[in-house]
């Protein structure tokens, strides 16, 4: 991994760490110490992601273009403190860093399994939130907290759905469909990716045996004529056999 990647992990981490800690703050009342703790760990990952945006936008031919394609990002940037200030409650708009989070993980390899976890998470924090505030305050509704709807997230996206908790108004149903149907999509996705990993592994431990049995093979057939070998034919023979005993020591 290039330093790049190395600044990206650094970034993603502490990213994903100030989206729980949002929640966290939803789910939890926190006192006046908790809260300045919580509002100073935000500003550090909102300065990581200030530098992060400033060295893309440095390296950038079109900034112009960078800035509109990347508008959401300066939502992500707005510190949470700034965000609680606010008479009205828009600390949802944190959740713009749950976009910029899955691009930095992108960039760090193509592991299909570690996007589909981090796009289930996201799904999971972004539907939960999403199904609070369009039910919790309908008279009939029975998610009425951050926890319940979190909890109705995790059975809907792993299609469980024990059924205590659902959506009764048009855009909770409306949240409830997404959610479903991405992880109808999961399911779907992770079964072939998981098939073709065994199948790949499976295929590289076939070759290795066959190149390891047609290896010993050329050795059985260079000592059944080794009295017509020449010196360097000799020397190759013995490599040949002392990598096979390397080979077999590091496998033991």
């Amino acid at each position: 991994m290039d330093i790049s990647k190395h600044w990206k992990a650094i970034t993603a981490i502490p990213t994903l760490a100030s989206l729980l800690l949002v929640l966290l703050e939803y789910l939890f009342p926190l006192n006046g110490t908790e809260k300045l703790l919580l509002y100073i760990f935000d500003l550090f990952v909102v300065i990581l992601l200030a530098r992060d945006f400033y060295s893309r936008i440095k390296e950038s031919d079109h900034k112009l273009r960078f800035l509109l394609i990347h508008w959401y990002e300066f939502a992500a940037m707005i510190p949470l403190v700034l965000l609680s200030a606010s008479p009205y409650d828009i600390k949802w708009i944190a959740f713009f860093r749950t976009v910029r989070l899955y691009n930095l993980v992108s960039l760090l390899g193509n592991s299909e399994i570690i996007l589909l976890g981090l796009f289930a998470a996201v799904t999971v924090i972004v539907g939960a939130y999403a199904e609070y505030l369009a039910e919790a305050s309908n008279s009939n509704a029975n998610i009425t907290s951050p926890g319940q709807a979190l909890w109705w997230a995790v059975e809907t996206i792993t299609t469980v759905a024990y059924g205590e908790y659902y959506p009764v108004t048009f855009w909770g149903k409306i949240v409830a469909t997404s959610v479903a149907f991405v992880g109808i999509g999961m399911l779907w996705a992770v079964i072939p990716i998981l098939s073709s990993k065994f199948t790949e592994a499976r295929l590289k431990k076939t070759k290795k045996s066959d190149l390891l049995d047609d290896t010993k093979q050329l050795i059985k057939d260079r000592i059944d004529d080794v009295e017509n070998l020449n010196e360097e034919d000799l020397q190759r023979l013995i490599g040949m056999i002392r990598s096979l005993n390397n080979g077999r020591a590091a496998a033991t």
